[in-house]
């Protein structure tokens, strides 16, 4: 059996996820609950779970307090919350799940199945780490992100990925100086979330980082990437491109 400890101050979100986890996930087991921080914090150290599900916001401080006050964190984690625009892009850059109120039977199976799911190279301290990085810079650019794959958690600096090339459901990141990685979501996801790093989408199936660009042959509207790559842009793409490099 998982041991779980659910923390939330809302009653009828912990009653709520509780039932859902008798009937979507039996191999987990709840052994405690809380809904402030302090009652969280000493749940955890009293209970030694494997898996925690944490709220965001609480009336005594955050989930991510918690995290942060434990120091160590030896459990696997999942954060339930209402939409919160700047959380959510933190986690996607994270190896954290999350899961969204009112919460989907399905979204939490798969939630559980990741969190139990020990990956290679990465625990789960180092995943806290990388997100709580990113909570307490809000306004610094993220540095890293982390490229999940079926068996492993890769953890990528930004300023190393030279390019994505989009293969149907699947992305492929070329990073310099390391293997192609192949990631099972969309190049959509990606292109959000590096564009402010000097990415740009310059056809439908290449999204590249400018920082790495050779050459860029206008009239036959190519560019020649460090990695000596061609990748081609489309029309539309070719002023938004001048632009991005005038300004480099």
């Amino acid at each position: 059996m998982i041991k779980c400890i659910i923390i939330d101050d809302e009653y009828h979100s912990r009653e709520n996820l509780k039932q859902m986890l008798k009937l979507c996930c039996p191999d987990v087991q709840v052994i405690d609950e809380a809904d402030r921080v302090a009652a969280g914090i000493e749940a955890i150290r009293r209970g030694n779970p494997d898996l925690v599900f944490l709220d965001i916001r609480m009336p005594d401080g955050s989930g991510f307090d918690i995290l942060q006050k434990l120091g160590e964190v030896n459990f696997k984690v999942v954060f339930v919350t209402a939409y919160e625009e700047y959380a959510i892009k933190a986690f996607k850059f994270s190896a954290i799940d999350y899961i969204l109120k009112p919460i989907d039977p399905d979204e939490l199976k798969e939630a559980v199945g990741k969190a139990v799911t020990y990956f290679k190279g990465f625990s789960a301290n180092d995943a806290v780490k990388q997100l709580l990085d990113t909570i307490t810079q809000p306004h610094q650019p993220h540095k890293k992100i982390v490229l999940k794959t079926i068996n492993t958690l890769h953890l990528i600096e930004i300023d190393k990925i030279i390019r994505c090339e989009s293969d149907r459901n699947y992305t492929i990141f070329y990073i310099d100086g390391e293997e192609k990685i192949v990631i099972s979501r969309s190049m959509k996801d990606f292109e959000e979330m590096l564009q402010e790093h000097n990415f740009l989408r310059v056809h439908n199936s290449h999204l590249i980082n400018i920082n790495y660009i050779r050459k860029f042959h206008k009239d036959e509207l190519l560019c020649v990437l460090s990695d000596n790559t061609s990748i081609p842009v489309a029309y539309r793409k070719k002023d938004e491109l001048l632009n991005l490099i005038k300004n480099l």
